[in-house]
């Protein structure tokens, strides 16, 4: 409650405060299965304290985030059917056939490493791509990896997989 109240709090989006420290809800993971101090931004660290005698920010987080932020949910009326993929070396394929023949509007892939695919899962996805782009799914890049970015990269570009660093402005609307 002082951290909701404080002045120093406003504008800084949703928080997340527990044991004493405040983390932008957008940065934090939770770390442990277990343990009450588990939610982190591992690279990034807390935003501040909650003392005995004040509330303490010490950095600003520079992403954007409530009504400034990149996705725009004004027009939506009903959620996409969207499925998350995680990639490892050998996946069994036929999911990817089996989510495309089920109607998904997007899957997104828990990539490796930046967001990489295996072999098998790129050879998969090559007769989906070929279809018309309003007849498939949009495919996500994004990564199981903990922390840093998933970028463009020409090869999973030019297959019409998106990076989540990417602008949304850009990208088909789900109806």
């Amino acid at each position: 409650m002082r951290v909701a109240s404080t002045p120093a709090a406003r504008g800084k989006g949703v928080l997340i405060v527990m044991n004493d420290e405040i983390n932008a809800a957008r940065d934090v993971t939770k770390t442990n299965t277990f343990r009450v101090e588990t939610f982190r931004a591992p690279e990034l660290g807390f935003l501040g304290y909650v003392d005995e005698d004040k509330v303490s920010f010490y950095r600003t987080s520079t992403k954007r985030h409530t009504l400034n932020s990149e996705f725009d949910i004004n027009g939506i009326k009903e959620l996409p059917k969207v499925e998350i993929l995680y990639s490892y070396v050998q996946p069994n394929t036929a999911v990817i056939q089996a989510l495309v023949g089920s109607g998904v509007q997007g899957i997104i892939f828990a990539g490796t490493g930046d967001g990489g695919l295996s072999s098998f899962e790129k050879a998969a996805l090559k007769p989906i791509i070929s279809s018309p782009a309003d007849s498939r799914p949009l495919l996500v890049r994004s990564s199981r990896v903990g922390n840093g970015r998933v970028i463009s990269r020409d090869d999973y570009d030019s297959m019409g997989m998106i990076p989540p660093t990417r602008s949304t402005r850009r990208r088909r609307a789900f109806s």
